[in-house]
């Protein structure tokens, strides 16, 4: 299972989250107290690379209802590996897309999972959908969702991301209870708002590592 630390503004949380285990870092570009410009996260990422940290990883930038034209340039200046397109965007619009992208699908009931298949990519992210926001609101998806959204998106071929919600407090028994091929995170790790907490990440850390030694119950 891939871990995906998602809402970084600055080098030092980019830097701790991979040396204790994250497999993705996310920046935000999109409107959000978590937002950080395409030269920022450029700079932060510029720094990771040289020092070796990004090897095996790969990074993500969060987009909101954003012009393609606008989205393939900040890729093009942050060297991002993909784009996370999280706002309202139709299949096609995606389809279009000239740089490599996952859809992020907001999802409040069951029957939402059934638009999995309508997307022409690699990953589905699912998170809850919220009146509060498009993403970090700390707003977990519903569990029989979930399930439903997992099934869908496996018969569908793709990757199943969850997000929304999840926290070092539940994480083993989301993952335990979800079996999700990644798991996304923003606020459950944070002090504030584009700061994560040194102490939250390791907890994190810690409870993904229970998850796979501790044998699961028949």
């Amino acid at each position: 299972m891939k871990v995906k630390i998602c809402g970084l503004t600055n080098y030092d949380d980019a830097a701790l989250a991979l040396e204790l285990g994250a497999d993705i870092l996310g920046f935000v570009l999109a409107p959000s107290p978590r937002r950080v410009e395409p030269a920022q996260a450029a700079r932060i990422l510029a720094r990771l690379r040289a020092e070796g940290r990004l090897a095996g990883r790969e990074t993500v930038g969060v987009f909101v209802n954003e012009a393609p034209e606008a989205m393939a340039a900040a890729m093009a200046e942050t060297g991002l590996d993909f784009a996370q397109v999280h706002g309202d965007e139709a299949p096609a619009d995606c389809a279009a897309l000239s740089f490599p992208w996952y859809r992020a699908l907001r999802i409040a009931s069951p029957e939402d999972a059934g638009r999995a298949s309508d997307w022409d990519c690699g990953r589905i992210l699912v998170d809850a959908l919220s009146a509060s926001g498009y993403g970090g609101t700390g707003l977990r998806v519903d569990f029989v969702a979930a399930l439903a959204a997992r099934d869908a998106v496996r018969e569908a071929g793709k990757e199943f991301f969850l997000a929304g919600g999840i926290t070092p407090h539940n994480v083993f028994e989301i993952v335990r209870s979800v079996s999700p091929d990644g798991i996304d995170l923003s606020s459950g790790v944070e002090e504030r708002p584009g700061r994560k907490s040194p102490d939250k990440l390791e907890h994190l850390f810690s409870e993904i590592r229970r998850t796979r030694e501790e044998p699961k119950d028949e």
